[in-house]
């Protein structure tokens, strides 16, 4: 209590700056507080880029018949803030405890399918439904999905095929999965 009175009549009497004031009394009435802040305990803190998790990964290849259940791999990393997308598993690990946001999009062409759920550690979230059957001859179809996830840090989610619906899955970045940290 003793610290917040000093450090509230410090700034009263010093920091409270006039329109007299030129730039460099301004300058220096904030060193003068910042110094006493530091004295008594007060520690800087940085909000640049603090606790930002944020990934976004695309498919630039094409991937057809991938197998019952099998990890989508997102091939190439255009963000990975907190490093928590592995380009080599297809797979997100929270680097932190919290509420994420997942998005993933699905594109087909003609006459093929690709069913995609997100799973977290292996259970079933949601699911993605990319029929290409009803898509005129010739032509693609895209879904997307979005989900909100709690985690705790280490858990992992990503994308697979459903069952064994993986047909063919359109890369050129079209697919993507992405993810951030609410």
């Amino acid at each position: 209590m003793y610290r917040f009175f000093l450090l509230s009549l410090f700034v009263a009497v010093q920091f409270t700056a006039t329109l007299s004031d030129t730039p460099q009394q301004i300058v220096t009435k904030y060193k003068n507080y910042h110094t006493i802040c530091n004295g008594l305990g007060y520690e800087e803190k940085s909000c640049a880029n603090k606790g930002v998790v944020a990934f976004q990964a695309v498919l630039q290849n094409y991937i057809s018949d991938l197998g019952t259940y099998k990890t989508v791999k997102f091939d190439t990393v255009k963000l990975n803030e907190g490093s928590g997308y592995d380009v080599k598993t297809g797979k997100f690990t929270a680097p932190e405890d919290g509420v994420y946001s997942f998005s993933w999009n699905v594109l087909v062409k003609s006459g093929k399918v690709f069913h995609t759920e997100i799973v977290k550690n292996g259970n079933i979230i949601a699911y993605n439904y990319a029929d290409g059957n009803i898509a005129k001859s010739g032509s693609f179809l895209a879904s997307s999905s979005t989900v909100n996830i709690k985690l705790k840090k280490r858990e992992q989610v990503w994308i697979r095929a459903h069952s064994n619906l993986g047909q063919y899955i359109h890369g050129y970045a079209w697919s993507y999965f992405s993810g951030f940290k609410l």
